[in-house]
This record gives C-alpha cells, sequence and structure tokens, in this order.
C-alpha cells in the first residue's frame, strides 16, 4: 500500500488522474506490485501453476498476477475510502459500500462460471 501511495505522490495524482502519467508511471509500479504480490502469494501458499508439461510461477500465470493485483487494491481501496467516507452505509464509497461492490462484482463473475458463460 506504500508503494501505490508513494506512486501517487510521485505524479502528484492524489486528488486527479493526468491520463500519460497515471498510464506510465502508475501502471507500471502496479505491475510491479503485482509480480511481487504474486511471489508473495507463492511463498505464503507453496502453490505453483502447474500446466501438464509445465509449471509456472504465480508471479507468470496471468489468474494469481490478476489476483495479486485485486489484492493489493483492495487493502488500497479499503484503506482510502475508510479515511475519507468512513464506514457507514450511507455514503455511496465508504470502505463497506466499496467492498459491498468488489464481492457483487466477484460474485458475478463466478455466477458466470456457474452457468457456464463467458464474460
Amino acid at each position: 500500500m506504500k508503494r501505490i501511495e508513494s506512486v501517487l505522490g510521485t505524479i502528484k495524482a492524489a486528488d486527479k488522474v493526468q491520463e500519460n502519467q497515471w498510464q506510465e508511471v502508475v501502471g507500471r509500479e502496479l505491475n510491479e506490485i503485482s509480480k511481487d504480490c504474486a511471489k508473495e502469494l507463492q511463498t505464503g501458499t507453496g502453490q505453483i501453476c502447474n500446466k501438464g508439461d509445465y509449471e509456472l510461477g504465480l508471479d507468470e500465470w496471468p489468474p494469481t498476477r490478476i489476483l495479486s493485483l485485486i489484492l493489493v487494491l483492495s487493502a488500497w481501496v479499503g484503506w482510502i475510502m475508510h479515511e475519507k467516507h468512513g464506514s457507514s452505509d450511507e455514503h455511496p464509497f465508504s470502505s463497506r459500500a466499496c467492498l459491498r461492490m468488489i464481492q457483487e462484482a466477484f460474485d458475478y463473475g463466478v455466477h458466470l462460471s456457474v452457468h457456464k458463460q463467458i464474460p
């Protein structure tokens, strides 16, 4: 989370997104964060991705790279939205409301899979 805060501070994007810098600087740092987090996930779980003929580290497998990014961003969003809006259900972007949106999106993906639908 400190890395996210740091990169946002570097490009002075705490209050407004500047598209060019956002894509270049924030995108690059989020990519590195997802690699590091996936490696931590692999260390913590002891898991790798077995593809049959070969194996991949969790930092090399797209689903766990995306999961890693979601985990770190969810932590940051929980923190920043609680700082800005608290946890009351009264504000549409409170930490609790944001968690509900994240959960609903995840549940929608599971629903699609259960019903053999492709997003």
